[in-house]
């Protein structure tokens, strides 16, 4: 079973591990000693060009989640990426500053648990289209390379350990203008977990979207779940995540029943204001998405990313 497998399943429960906040500390002294030298010129005028503002936590401004956490990490203390499991240093510099980064982004820890969304105003003319990002490489390009043919952005919901070890399709993402969520470190059913698990799982992902978009980003989707408990959505909030995005619309691509019957499961129940569930790494969604775009079209829906349908 594989981080793509739709949240309807169940996941094997985490036990005691190694998390990337420990595997990460001994890297940290030597990533931050590489990031001296790259960005001195640019500290000089108190800027670091291309990389954004890092997250914050209640009125600090340098401290991030991760770091509230009890980590301090080389992206929060010195701007730039550290390097995770399996992934090398040169792969985390270069995914670090994507020609796209937003020159700046900010994201506060939550006052209180984060809040349930799972559509958007009823009367808007947009539908978001959300894709839980994981799967064959060649597959995710395949649908990238098409998404980018029909000018269509869109929100993919990471794994935190897939993005980390696929850096450069990641970066191609953002380069696109997608729209990076949070949806967990191992993908694994965050029912079963302890609130430390299930926090562990939340930062730790926001730590792996920071070398990407400068930030943990701003949108939350737990694995394995549809809709979220206090529990999860208590996590969320002490991760820096306000807002836990579901859907109303569920393609259930992840089941593979072909491109015909995607289709009907999205046009059937699409409305305005609609979030859409669809998944990467599916043939079926690939041969699916064309027709689903066309009926948007046809009944004058504009697909979007979750940021401008909720904005």
């Amino acid at each position: 079973m594989t981080a793509d497998d739709d949240d309807h399943r169940g996941r094997r429960r985490v036990e005691p591990r190694l998390t990337r906040r420990s595997l990460i500390a001994g890297a940290a002294v030597a990533a931050a000693a590489l990031a001296v030298e790259s960005c001195s010129s640019s500290m000089k005028s108190g800027t670091d060009a291309g990389l954004a503002a890092q997250p914050t936590v209640g009125t600090s401004a340098t401290t991030s989640p991760v770091a509230a956490a009890g980590t301090t990490s080389a992206a929060a203390t010195t701007g730039q990426a550290t390097t995770a499991p399996g992934v090398t240093s040169a792969e985390v510099t270069n995914a670090a500053l994507p020609s796209t980064m937003p020159s700046s982004t900010t994201v506060t820890t939550s006052a209180g648990p984060a809040t349930f969304v799972d559509h958007g105003p009823p009367n808007s003319d947009m539908v978001a289209l959300t894709f839980h990002l994981s799967g064959q490489p060649a597959i995710v390009n395949e649908l990238l390379d098409l998404l980018k043919k029909r000018g269509v952005t869109v929100t993919a919901f990471a794994v935190g350990t897939w993005i980390t070890a696929h850096s450069s399709i990641t970066q191609r993402l953002v380069a696109d203008g997608h729209e990076l969520g949070n949806h967990t470190e191992h993908h694994v059913d965050m029912g079963s977990l302890t609130p430390q698990q299930l926090r562990d799982e939340i930062v730790e992902c926001g730590q792996a979207l920071i070398p990407f978009i400068g930030s943990i980003g701003k949108w939350f989707r737990p694995s394995a779940t549809v809709v979220p408990g206090p529990e999860i959505l208590a996590a969320a909030g002490e991760a820096g995540y306000a807002t836990s995005v579901g859907y109303d619309v569920d393609s259930l691509d992840f089941r593979d029943p072909g491109a015909d019957a995607v289709v009907a499961n999205v046009v059937s129940r699409v409305h305005p204001g609609a979030i859409i569930s669809l998944h990467f790494g599916h043939r079926g969604t690939i041969a699916a998405l064309p027709r689903i775009l066309d009926h948007l079209t046809a009944v004058n829906l504009r697909p979007v990313t979750v940021g401008e349908l909720l904005r």
